[in-house]
Formats: C-alpha cells, sequence, structure tokens
C-alpha cells in the first residue's frame, strides 16, 4: 500500500504551522488507504474531502495571522497563494469529484494536486517565512540565461526534490535518456499566446522524484504522479511568469499528456521548441523543453 510519508524537510519550525502541514498530509493519505487503495464506500472519501477543506481553510488563517502577528513582509504575495487555493484550485477539484460522482480519476486527481501543491507551498513559500525574507519574485533581466534558469528552474526544483539538480546545457534529440518518458504539458493565456512545457525523464527518475515529493514509493506512473507533477509544473510557471513581467494568474493549464517517442520526435521536427534545456540529477539526466507561440485562429465556419 502506497503511504505518504512526512519528511522533516518539510518542518519549518513553527510549531502550530508544522503540526497542521502534518495533519494535511495525514488526511491525504487517508482519503488514499480509503478510496485507492481499499476501494471503500463514497461516504466515507466524501468526508475525508470535506475535512481536508475545511482543515486548509482553517490553516491559512492562522498562517496568515501568525504572518501578521511576526510582521512578515512577503505576507500579501504570500496570502494570494493561499486566496487562489481556496477560491479557484479546491471549488474546481470540488466541482469535479461531484460531477463525476466521485470517480477513481476525480480522487486521484484531487490527492495529486493538494500534494503536489503542499509539498511545493511548503518548501518554497513557508520556508521564507521563518527567513524573514519574503519569496516575492520581481521581473529580472533576462540577458544572463545562467541566472535565470538557476532562478525559475535549478533552485526551486533543489528544495522540492531536496536533492541537487545541475543545468548541463542544451538538449537535443540526440542526447540518451534512457527509459525516457515525454510528458507534455500546455499552457494558454490572453489573447492568443499558448505555451508547451515538455518534460523528458527517464520513468527511474521520474518514480524516484515523485517519491522524494511524497515520501511514496512509486512503482510506476499513475495518475497521482502526473497530477502532482502539473502542480508542481504550475508553480514553476507562475514563478517563471512574474519574472517576466507577466500576472501570475496568466498562463492555464489547458491540457497534460504522456507522449510517445514518436511524437515527440515529430515535435521537434516539426518546430524545435525556443528553449531546450539538459539537466543532470545524481548520474541521471532529464531534459525542459519551453515553446511559447501564438495560438492558431480557429477554423472559419
Amino acid at each position: 500500500m502506497q503511504q505518504i510519508q512526512w519528511h522533516d524537510r518539510f518542518n519549518i519550525g513553527v510549531e502550530i504551522v508544522d503540526q497542521a502541514h502534518h495533519r494535511l498530509f495525514s488526511i491525504v493519505q487517508k482519503i488514499m488507504d480509503l478510496y485507492i487503495e481499499r476501494h471503500e464506500d463514497k461516504f466515507a472519501c466524501v468526508e475525508g474531502i470535506k475535512y481536508f477543506k475545511a482543515y486548509a481553510l482553517k490553516h491559512f488563517a492562522e498562517e496568515e495571522a501568525y504572518m501578521l502577528q511576526i510582521g512578515y513582509p512577503g505576507y500579501s504575495a504570500h496570502k494570494k497563494h493561499h486566496d487562489r487555493m481556496r477560491q479557484e484550485t479546491l471549488p474546481a477539484l470540488e466541482r469535479l469529484l461531484y460531477d463525476s460522482d466521485f470517480s477513481t480519476e476525480a480522487v486521484q486527481r484531487f490527492i495529486g494536486v493538494c500534494t503536489g501543491w503542499l509539498t511545493g507551498h511548503i518548501i518554497i513559500e513557508d520556508r521564507a517565512i521563518v527567513g524573514g525574507q519574503t519569496n516575492e519574485l520581481i521581473p529580472m533581466p533576462m540577458d544572463d540565461e545562467l541566472a535565470v534558469i538557476h532562478a525559475l528552474i535549478v533552485s526551486p526544483l533543489q528544495k522540492i526534490l531536496g536533492c541537487t539538480v545541475q543545468f548541463i546545457g542544451t538538449f537535443s534529440t540526440k542526447d540518451e535518456i534512457l527509459n525516457a518518458q515525454y510528458y507534455q504539458l500546455t499552457y494558454s493565456a490572453p489573447p492568443q499566446k499558448q505555451l508547451r512545457v515538455i518534460l523528458v525523464m527517464g520513468e527511474p527518475l521520474l518514480l524516484r522524484a515523485a517519491g522524494l515529493m511524497f515520501g511514496i514509493d512509486f512503482y510506476e506512473k499513475n495518475e497521482i504522479v502526473c497530477f502532482a507533477l502539473q502542480e508542481i509544473a504550475q508553480n514553476l510557471i507562475q514563478r517563471a511568469a512574474i519574472s517576466f513581467g507577466d500576472q501570475p494568474d496568466e498562463y492555464q493549464l489547458e491540457h497534460g499528456q504522456f507522449l510517445d517517442h514518436a511524437q515527440f520526435s515529430e515535435i521537434f521536427k516539426a518546430q524545435p521548441p525556443q528553449y531546450s534545456l539538459l539537466f543532470h540529477v545524481g548520474q541521471e539526466c532529464f531534459a525542459l523543453c519551453i515553446d511559447q507561440a501564438l495560438k492558431p485562429d480557429p477554423p472559419i465556419s
């Protein structure tokens, strides 16, 4: 049975905050145990999800009160993260659950998104509280490519994964990544912009990275892994948007899917991505391919 394990690196050193985070992870684990592992009745899952939402909202209020109490300079930016979760993400997940009559996929999406959000939020945003420095990003000059890559990709990934990530250089289809998995995320933004991000990672590293985030031993990629990856990617995309001078909510996820090798090769052949970056984690490599373009005009009826 999969178990979401609490990592000591999730502790920020504030008892009321750490206890709440630990409790939220425990609730997610209980939902997974009841509905994904044991396939028990829907009522238990419904009550667990209601409890998670109520406890998360209570925690946000307590954490915001603590930030005001200590005069944390990043309070406003941090509260916006909470507001998006309670006003947009959680209600959307809730609608999907009820519309699908609590289907297994909808419950897996709930678990993956909430766990992915918690992991990224705790390590990147909440840790900044005790450091006394705001984690708010400001537009940065784009002329120093290495500084941009480190600030927007390497640094946050190292925090989330808890291990060293190194930028190697430009990625090409000649670079061999064993057992490569290709995961494509497509984002839309007004008025007609579109952003495509493709993660190229060997399956063992993909599962190990997911395990590092959640303390779970994953033996195959599943919906929980996919939805969690989407949530981590959304965190990085929002940070990048701010650094490029855009609004953090400008890019909205349209679709996430695994590609096969032929589909990935065709993308490179038809239109190579604007940015293809190669990274090392230990002895293994992964790549990020990023492409921004205008949406095609809709067909004339």
